[in-house]
């Protein structure tokens, strides 16, 4: 779950990934070369949490399939507290399809939520196109819907006056 949040991966790059992608340079620094099965684009991320490349680097996950990461992530959520009520969709078995109610937010949780997360979390700290090469978006505007933000241009105005006055 962690491997997810801090790489901003679709569930089919995150639970592929193999020993085999991992890269540690002379700095110390841990990367992970995704090449995105949905769209073939080769990405790169950077692992900077010291538990995440402990993770990675020491106790490398086994391999799992969807369904089953998906059901810890819920137990792992509910352990955590989540389960206040909230508005969300659900898979149902009769009829087999989603149907909207109220559900315990651990049980509306999956793998996908983690790439989401991580979107949001670094948006408005980690330039826009560096998040949308890594999550592999190609317009801004479907990558700001995707996060449930509007274009906002202060916004960029903001971050163009922090990073001028660096120079």
């Amino acid at each position: 779950m962690l491997i997810g949040l801090y790489t901003g991966q679709r569930v089919s790059d995150l639970l592929t990934l193999d020993k085999s992608q991992l890269r540690l340079n002379c700095n110390g620094t841990l990367y992970i070369d995704f090449i995105q099965q949905k769209t073939g684009t080769h990405v790169t991320v950077a692992i900077g949490d010291p538990l995440v490349m402990e993770i990675l680097l020491h106790d490398f996950p086994k391999k799992t399939y969807t369904q089953i990461f998906n059901k810890y992530i819920k137990k792992i959520c509910e352990k955590a507290g989540l389960t206040n009520s909230v508005k969300g969709y659900k898979m149902s078995l009769s009829p087999r399809r989603k149907l909207k109610g109220i559900y315990r937010k651990c049980d509306l949780v999956s793998a996908h939520d983690l790439r989401r997360s991580f979107a949001t979390n670094y948006y408005g700290k980690v330039q826009t196109p560096i998040l949308m090469r890594i999550t592999g978006h190609k317009k801004e505007s479907t990558f700001l819907e995707y996060i449930g933000q509007k274009f906002n241009q202060d916004h960029y105005a903001d971050l163009f006056l922090s990073q001028a006055c660096n120079l």
